[in-house]
């Protein structure tokens, strides 16, 4: 909810051992800096990097915070203060799909 109102922000992915965005995902995250614009200056974002099951743990959770601080740093050149974005990586974690394949490896990246 942003100022009283449901808005949708949606989930960026990335590819396999990747922390880049590519055109898709600059759009999506546009559209988040958009959806974003309007919150009040107290208010904090958190952004979570994530990532697939392979890898080691260390190596997971360094290319998790790399994904966010990308998308961190794409929002900020959109116009959302630095000061209000937080970055968090739960590496591989956090996983949005456990089954052993690669669509749902995709989806935790």
């Amino acid at each position: 909810t942003i100022n009283g109102q449901k808005v949708l922000i949606e989930n960026i992915y990335f590819g396999f051992d990747k922390y880049n965005l590519t055109d898709d995902m600059k759009a999506v995250a546009k559209s988040n800096a958009s959806k974003l614009s309007g919150i009040q200056a107290d208010t904090k974002i958190k952004v979570e990097g994530n990532c697939d099951e392979w890898g080691t743990d260390e190596y997971n959770y360094a290319l998790g915070l790399k994904r966010a601080k990308v998308v961190k740093d794409f929002l900020v050149m959109d116009g959302i203060a630095d000061s209000s974005i937080a970055v968090v990586s739960f590496g591989e974690s956090n996983p949005v799909c456990t089954d052993k394949n690669s669509a749902c490896w995709q989806k935790n990246r």
